[in-house]
């Protein structure tokens, strides 16, 4: 009982946003790494802010994870310098479908993080082919969904483990599968 009163007056007034500052701080060094290394080998990244979105979804109720995914990938897109509003739509469209995974299926371990990876990658996607048949450009192209993205999913789930240990202790665990539905 102390060590969780301890613990509850940890999270109280400026040391509660302590911990998801350096989550901030670390999301923006690792993946400004991890684009540089895999650039130089040629390879896309994993996608630390969509891991972002997809933990969001999964411990805030529906509608705020989605503004703040749609949060996280505008940070993205001001600190990429890509096109304003692509990647910001579609972390959010990558949450929407890890929602969908959340309401369906329990905290299972590994297949549900596999799921839940999957369904960030494929609402990331699924959103960024929308927008490219919206503004008829070639921001996605056959090329692209063919080689880019399953180097990029694979990379993502195999850094996933390690950033949920992450995002666990900048954000807590993670609720139950019905939380914040109702």
């Amino acid at each position: 009982m102390r060590a969780a009163a301890r613990v509850a007056h940890v999270h109280r007034g400026p040391a509660r946003w302590f911990r998801p500052a350096l989550y901030v701080l670390a999301l923006v060094v690792a993946q400004g790494l991890l684009s540089r290394l895999f650039d130089t080998l040629g390879l896309p990244a994993p996608d630390l802010f969509l891991l972002t979105g997809a933990a969001l979804a999964w411990r805030l109720p529906a509608l705020s994870a989605l503004l703040a995914s749609y949060g996280v990938g505008l940070a993205q897109d001001l600190l990429g310098g890509g096109m304003l509003g692509l990647h910001a739509a579609g972390v959010a469209g990558g949450a929407l479908l890890v929602l969908f995974v959340r309401r369906s299926f329990g905290d299972s371990g590994i297949f549900q993080a596999f799921l839940t990876v999957l369904a960030a990658t494929l609402g990331e996607w699924l959103v960024f082919l929308l927008l490219t048949y919206w503004m008829r450009s070639e921001l996605v192209t056959l090329d692209t969904l063919l080689g880019i993205v399953p180097v990029m999913f694979i990379g993502t789930l195999l850094v996933s483990p390690l950033w949920e240990r992450v995002i666990g202790w900048a954000m807590g665990p993670r609720d139950g599968q019905e939380e914040h539905f109702s």
